[in-house]
């Protein structure tokens, strides 16, 4: 991005005026956080607009960020609205002006309450499968996955259903037909389940089709500010124009280089290009978290000259590491290392960490998810649901933890909340017994006998499969939306920071070339590039690589990087 005609911020407290629109360029630990806070305060203190009624609206793109915005606001908090973008459009457009597309659409709107990661049912499939007569389509597990990666794709200012990968499409064998993606989607609006992505579509239509809702927005919200704006999708950029079309001011805030959620829908040009009428430029070219020698290896990787960051503390520190080898034994080489501090352990994919935070060397199935929830019905769903109720517990997150709960035992009559909140906390207090048991034994012990759940796993196949899965096996491939552990992925990582990281490179199918590229040849247009920079960039006093093995030529190569040394283990 030209910042030759950006303003830089020589920190991010610098008051900037809050009568425009304004984009700010801020790499990882320039202080974005402390810019937003400073910022909305500035507004607190000189804008005449803010009242009771008329707040500023400030919006990140996870529950971490919120979080981390609102414990910094002190008594602006009382001004402010944080929420994540899906939060913010299900509050303010979709909950109470959903009724105005019931012309177009059937909804449940009594049991509308939220919006989700939607699964797809069996029962959900076989309805749509009779519906749309795709009965060769008989693989449920493949296509509860495909079904799963439907989104919203705005193109020439025409929302269309599709798939963001052409091969998305298929379940098995075959192609699932194009005519019949709406029909999914009608299935599961009609039985009260509206997911995060179809909160941007309808949300986008609600404005489209009464502009009224807009005038609400901008007499409520004076102010939009958007943190992290360059993981924004095309339609919520288009939202976020349409409010600042007349009367809202609107400030983004972001990092080209950190756009990690293409999968989501994410398209980094919408902060590259993103532009507003009168709009200020600015950037923060300090980075306040990491040690000089960090740094150095960031804007290596980064490769920008005209954005080059540099220490404001001037910290330094140990020269970033690869250390080559088993990544078990990485991890314990580490903690010697670090003198037993924590470390965070950051991976590309869920599996990895979590092998390494329940000390599972050999990796069990991937579709372990799916094997469970298609093929042994409601007991397999009640033993999913209710390990990813005792792993939010965990992680402190009772609002998840509940939730998953009532949805093991959702066909389970007279089950209430109560019993939720009671079953949670019976299996969380014997977690430590249950980690070490195998599904068979974990069920029968646990979840066999209460609340009247009857029939054991005794006998057959799935006693063999139940008694070969742990739990930790298990537990391994469950998706945690918020991870605020010490093992995560590094997309989950985003937003956050930590004393000591070490990244794990996948040892099963390890390409020293194609892995360590963004090393060997760093190309920030190239996102999973960007994906290990921003892993590389959470780290503030530490960093380390493991990868399993290395040739002598890329060993070579990599020595000749400067910012970056080599240990064996």
């Amino acid at each position: 991005m030209d910042l030759s005609i950006a303003t830089c911020l020589d920190d991010s407290k610098q008051k900037i005026k809050i009568d425009n629109h304004f984009k700010v360029i801020a790499g990882p630990g320039a202080g974005k956080t402390t810019f937003v806070v400073s910022h909305i305060k500035n507004i607190i203190e000189k804008s005449d607009k803010i009242s009771d009624l008329r707040k500023i609206a400030c919006i990140t793109y996870t529950n971490v960020g919120v979080e981390s915005i609102t414990a910094k606001l002190g008594d602006a908090y009382e001004s402010t609205e944080v929420s994540t973008i899906h939060s913010f459009l299900y509050k303010n457009v979709v909950k109470p002006y959903l009724w105005i597309l019931s012309d177009d659409y059937e909804f449940d709107l009594k049991n509308i309450n939220g919006h989700d990661d939607v699964k797809p049912t069996y029962s959900i499939l076989s309805e749509w499968k009779a519906e749309t007569k795709q009965f060769a389509l008989n693989d449920d597990k493949e296509l509860s996955k495909a079904l799963s990666k439907l989104s919203w794709i705005l193109k020439d200012e025409i929302i269309e259903l599709g798939f963001q990968k052409t091969w998305y499409a298929k379940a098995g064998v075959y192609n699932i037909k194009k005519d019949s993606y709406l029909a999914y989607k009608k299935i599961c609006w009609k039985n009260g389940l509206i997911s995060h992505d179809d909160i941007l579509f309808l949300s986008y239509k609600i404005l489209e089709k009464n502009s009224r809702i807009l005038d609400i927005l901008r007499g409520k919200f004076p102010y939009v500010l958007v943190d992290e704006f360059q993981d924004t999708n095309p339609i919520q950029s288009a939202i976020i124009k349409l409010i600042a079309n007349e009367e809202t001011i609107v400030g983004v805030i972001g990092d080209e280089c950190q756009s990690i959620y293409s999968f989501q829908g994410a398209d980094v040009e919408q902060f590259i290009n993103f532009n507003l009428p009168n709009m200020k430029l600015y950037y923060i070219s300090d980075n306040r978290r990491s040690t000089v020698e960090i740094i150095n290896l960031l804007n290596y990787v980064r490769g920008e000259k005209s954005f080059n960051q540099k220490s404001s503390d001037e910290l330094h520190g140990d020269k970033p590491c690869i250390i080559l080898g088993n990544f078990f034994k990485s991890f314990e080489n580490v903690k010697e290392l670090c003198n037993d501090e924590v470390i965070c352990s950051l991976s590309y994919k869920k599996e990895l960490s979590n092998q390494l935070k329940y000390g599972v060397e050999s990796f069990f199935s991937e579709d372990a998810t799916d094997e469970l929830l298609f093929d042994d019905e409601e007991r397999g769903r009640m033993i999913f649901y209710s390990i990813c109720s005792m792993e939010y517990c965990k992680q402190l997150n009772y609002k998840e933890a509940l939730k998953n709960m009532r949805k093991a035992y959702r066909k389970t009559i007279g089950f209430n909340d109560r019993d939720s909140f009671e079953n949670m906390k019976r299996l969380s207090d014997s977690y430590n017994e249950i980690t070490c048991l195998n599904i068979s034994d974990f069920y029968n012990s646990y979840i066999y006998g209460f609340y009247n759940t009857k029939k054991r796993i005794s006998s057959g196949n799935k006693k063999r499969y139940y008694d070969s899965l742990t739990y930790k096996q298990l537990a391994c491939v469950v998706n945690i939306n918020e991870d605020a552990g010490k093992f995560r992925t590094i997309h989950k990582a985003k937003g956050d920071e930590f004393e000591n990281v070490l990244l794990l490179m996948n040892p099963c199918d390890f390409n020293e070339s194609k892995d360590l590229d963004f090393l060997l040849h760093p190309d920030m247009t190239n996102e999973e590039h960007r994906v290990y920079y921003v892993a590389l960039s959470r780290a503030k006093k530490r960093l380390f690589i493991s990868i399993p093995f290395v040739s002598v030529e890329v060993k070579s190569r990599l020595e000749n990087i400067e910012w970056i040394k080599i240990d064996m283990i």
